[in-house]
């Protein structure tokens, strides 16, 4: 059995050849033909020797035709689709967070990466960031997300947005200019600012079109769920603005006031991601 050292040929993101992936037992049996296996431990943790650092930790998911915008660009922190396109031959997987595993590290040292599949470098900060918003992501009173639920917003923003995912880089929500206020019964409402960052890497025009296609859905859905027409009032949550915005004319500081929200709460989008965007 070779040994494990500094040099080991495999990194964060690297795939496990199918043939050994069956051989070191690390996929399902219902699903053999579907399933594949990443590494997904950070790099100075796979140089680490045994000793120090015993297990590679793994996600096991399964090939997907196409992806479904939901769960692109980690816009869903339990579920991503990724595409690994920075190889010769291109893989699309659909992630779970439940699907981590840790093998020990001696087991794998006999064996290298699939070399026709990899990340590129935008896509690997994609699963960085995907695997760290299971313990960091921005939360919500559970009041707000309830009335963003028992309205019927949710689901039809969630909808709006689906089509858009590699155009709309993130959606920042500012409920009640950041002020953690109790509310008492749907007269008693919050107010919502909406910024729709677009990317403006691969075609801005078309982002930003997009953007602001979401943006006039989004005012709709509102208008529709949250809006009475005959008294004029907002109930439940009142949308003060939903404004489509740049990834390069947001600021630093607005990133960091405001609070992203995803379909599980929506994306990451930006090739490359830009380090402005707000995690939490």
């Amino acid at each position: 059995m070779a040994s494990w050292d500094r040099d080991t040929p495999w990194r964060q993101g690297n795939v496990v050849p199918h043939d050994v992936a069956v051989t070191l037992e690390l996929l399902p049996q219902d699903a053999l033909d579907s399933a594949v296996a990443i590494v997904i431990s950070h790099d100075c943790d796979l140089a680490q020797p045994p000793n120090t650092e015993p297990h590679v930790e793994m996600i096991v998911g399964r090939m997907v035709k196409s992806v479904d915008g939901n769960f692109t660009y980690a816009k869903n922190a339990r579920r991503l689709h990724l595409t690994l396109s920075g190889g010769t031959s291109s893989l699309s997987l659909d992630l779970l967070a439940t699907g981590k595993i840790l093998f020990e590290k001696v087991r794998l040292a006999d064996y290298e990466p699939l070399g026709a599949v990899r990340l590129t470098p935008s896509e690997g900060v994609i699963l960085q960031r995907w695997l760290a918003a299971r313990y960091r992501r921005s939360a919500f009173p559970d009041e707000f997300d309830s009335r963003l639920e028992k309205t019927g917003v949710h689901e039809r923003i969630s909808k709006t947005l689906k089509a858009y995912g590699d155009m709309i880089a993130a959606v920042y929500f500012d409920v009640d200019q950041g002020r953690d206020v109790r509310k008492s019964g749907p007269d008693d409402v919050y107010t919502l600012g909406i910024n729709l960052l677009y990317s403006t890497e691969t075609d801005p025009e078309k982002a930003e079109l997009a953007a602001n296609t979401a943006k006039i859905a989004i005012e709709k859905v509102f208008q529709d769920r949250c809006f009475t027409k005959a008294s004029k009032t907002w109930h439940d949550i009142e949308l003060v603005w939903c404004e489509a915005i740049s990834d390069q004319a947001m600021t630093v500081q607005q990133a960091e006031l405001l609070k992203r929200w995803s379909a599980d709460h929506i994306s990451l989008r930006a090739d490359p991601t830009k380090s402005m965007l707000n995690d939490g």
